[in-house]
């Protein structure tokens, strides 16, 4: 074996061995629970969403956005979110205080919602 064989091959050992025992020297990787997924706005945010909830399957979201849709809720969306959540939403807020109140209407309603930063 030649020396550029063994250098080439240290090089893709440390990489591969290297690069796992730094990222997990901190413990396992962590994953963000369902809280963290959305943050709640604020009124410093430049965009929000009325989340009307984030469910695991798509059929869940589905029937969700299909019950809220019929009581008279239009615009709702439906989307997979960043943590392989589906979020239930609408997005066609222009400040806090909108979204606030369309979350009161959504909770009135019978279903829970919150205004979040949009993503």
């Amino acid at each position: 074996m030649t020396v550029r064989v063994g250098v080439a091959i240290a090089i893709v050992l440390v990489a591969l061995l290297g690069y796992p025992l730094v990222t997990l020297a901190g413990g396992s990787p962590r994953f963000p629970t369902r809280d963290e997924c959305g943050r709640l706005a604020t009124a410093d945010d430049p965009s929000f969403d009325v989340v009307y909830g984030r469910l695991g399957s798509h059929e869940e979201a589905q029937s969700l956005l299909d019950q809220v849709s019929a009581i008279g809720f239009t615009g709702v969306e439906l989307e997979l979110d960043g943590c392989g959540q589906w979020k239930v939403f609408y997005d066609s807020i222009d400040s806090l205080e909108q979204g606030e109140s369309l979350a009161e209407q959504v909770r009135a309603a019978g279903f829970a919602a919150r205004v979040e930063a949009e993503d």
